[in-house]
């Protein structure tokens, strides 16, 4: 088949990160952004692995309106209006993330969120509480704060920092973190739980070694082991994180999948991750996967796992994620709560989601189990459209809330529309 045309929006150009109008056709091997810079010339990204039918069925059941997708430029001019990819975020959050340092105990090949030129950026523990304050007088009460680095166990006052959220009245306290501090330390790790934080959301990408040298450069499935088995003997609820890369883990999601049921209830959660490219990545080097990729993986992978299990996130955009529930039964098979269905819309649905978040990602001894995912954006995909409607967002060292995506957002040779961690 050739090419078809669905809707126009608005993008950026990978190399200069000028906003550009951007198509999105359908061809033979699914859904792709055209878009073209007037001095760096075309681009073209694959950014949904299936037909165009299923693709706007899946959109149509997220939330968006496909009957008055753009059309023209003017339209997505009207559509967008007032929106630009280097201002401030536009929906509230589902929960953001503080910026606690950009010190790691880690030197990765390449790091999501770290310039290895940029100064130390540390917050004192006056200057995170003001932000705390900040973003929850923002966001709402009952948002929920995650603390990011660099690594934010390497933090000397992480027990103090974790106690001052807990002591803002934040419900969900999720700790993202690579893993080396919990699994050196059951201490450590019964000391951050006792000092407030909730959720340990974990870099854990196969129950082997090949793709953690690949991303870390070196070894680091014992460490993994090690610290869901600390995490767990310490009451945390614990989601693991996989970053899923064609060629190197994506036949390793049912087994993740396995390992989750069998460390139930301790472990509430699998979140799969499409590659996204920040930094310098030369264009050669792109390997992409899309969400109908990893369900459709998943699905192949694990007998308890079905494509019609999954849908679109109910409050971000349909084409940001994808979500699954399952409780586990007396045989130890896990059972789908959820299908494929379309979503209603509910005022204050953002409201609806921070406290599903709450009961699903915080210690019980429930033995249910999500099981989703997130397809961040990068210079080569995002999508205007997309951002609108940023569930995720990072709050800035001067109290904005800037959509994950776009804080991240860099060129090719490394240039980014917002510089610096916080």
């Amino acid at each position: 088949m050739g090419t078809r045309f669905l809707y126009k929006t608005k993008s950026v150009c990978p190399v200069c990160l000028k906003t550009v109008y951007a198509d999105i056709v359908e061809r033979s091997d699914g859904i792709y952004m055209d878009k073209s810079c007037d001095k760096h010339g075309p681009f073209s990204t694959l950014i949904w692995a299936d037909r165009a039918e299923n693709y706007l069925r899946w959109l149509d059941y997220g939330l968006v309106d496909t009957a008055a997708l753009p059309q023209t430029q003017a339209e997505a001019d009207r559509a967008l209006e007032g929106l630009s990819f280097s201002g401030c975020a536009c929906s509230l959050p589902s929960s953001s993330a503080l910026m606690t340092t950009n010190r790691c105990n880690m030197g990765c090949p390449v790091c999501f969120t770290r310039d290895k030129k940029e100064p130390l950026h540390e917050p004192s523990l006056a200057e995170c509480e003001k932000l705390m304050r900040n973003y929850r007088e923002k966001a709402g009460q009952d948002a929920a704060i995650e603390f990011c680095g660099g690594e934010p166990t390497v933090r000397e006052d992480i027990f103090e920092l974790a106690g001052l959220a807990r002591d803002l009245g934040f419900g969900l306290i999720q700790l993202n973190t690579n893993g080396v501090k919990l699994a050196e330390s059951g201490e450590f790790c019964r000391k951050l739980r006792e000092s407030g934080v909730t959720t340990v959301y974990l870099g854990f990408d196969a129950l082997h070694e090949e793709p953690y040298y690949a991303k870390y450069g070196k070894p680091m499935l014992e460490t993994k082991l090690r610290a869901v088995e600390n995490a767990a003997a310490a009451g945390f609820a614990i989601v693991l994180v996989c970053c899923v890369i064609p060629g190197e883990n994506d036949g390793d999601l049912g087994a993740i999948v396995d390992y989750a049921r069998e460390h139930m209830p301790a472990v509430k959660g699998v979140y799969f991750q499409p590659i996204s490219y920040f930094g310098i990545y030369p264009p050669d080097r792109i390997r992409r996967i899309t969400i109908p990729d990893v369900i459709r993986r998943l699905a192949a992978q694990h007998p308890d796992v079905h494509v019609e299990d999954f849908g679109p996130g109910s409050y971000d955009h349909a084409q940001c994620s994808f979500n699954g529930a399952y409780m586990q039964d007396k045989s130890g098979r896990l059972r789908p709560l959820t299908r494929f269905s379309r979503r209603r819309p509910e005022p204050g649905a953002v409201h609806r989601v921070r406290s599903g978040l709450v009961n699903t990602w915080t210690p019980s001894g429930r033995r249910t189990l999500t099981i989703g995912g997130m397809a961040f954006q990068d210079a080569w995909n995002i999508d205007l459209m997309r951002v609108k409607r940023c569930s995720i967002q990072i709050i800035q060292k001067d109290g904005r809330l800037i959509p994950l995506c776009t804080k991240y957002l860099s060129g090719v040779q490394g240039d980014k529309l917002f510089p610096g961690i916080g």
